[in-house]
């Protein structure tokens, strides 16, 4: 088996991007451009082929935040972890070398939360406010 890549993210792989995002049936996609993309992303490929990507969108107080985390659902399950897992090891060491005070990530899914403590990630229980504007 061919070993996955870990590549940054540049304009050659939005439609990459696009195509997985419209594959998991992103509502927002139309809002996905490169100027709306955080500038620090990773994509993991396959025979040049998108498995995941992902990017770290800086927030107030020396935070990121995980960033448009995707999955192409036409690769398996176990290659599609690996893929994720490499593309948010990147996104770790960059938030490191920026010397960062840490990451935030949303999720509800149980596998996700599960992936993520073994990471290092801790879930925390807070009161999140939202105001819909749509």
């Amino acid at each position: 088996m061919d070993d996955i890549s870990i590549v940054p993210f540049k304009f050659k792989y939005l439609p990459l991007l696009l195509e997985m995002l419209q594959d998991r049936e992103y509502l927002a996609i139309s809002t996905v451009n490169m100027q709306t993309l955080p500038k620090i992303g990773y994509v993991a490929l396959l025979n040049k082929q998108p498995i995941a990507a992902g990017f770290l969108r800086r927030v107030e107080g020396g935070y990121a935040q995980l960033d448009t985390l995707v999955s192409n659902p036409y690769y398996g399950s176990l290659i599609r972890h690996e893929g994720i897992d490499l593309v948010v090891k990147a996104l770790i060491e960059d938030a490191k070398d920026l010397k960062l005070h840490g990451i935030i990530a949303f999720s509800s899914d149980t596998g996700v939360l599960s992936r993520a403590e073994t990471m290092g990630f801790t879930e925390i229980n807070q009161r999140l406010i939202v105001l819909k504007t749509t």
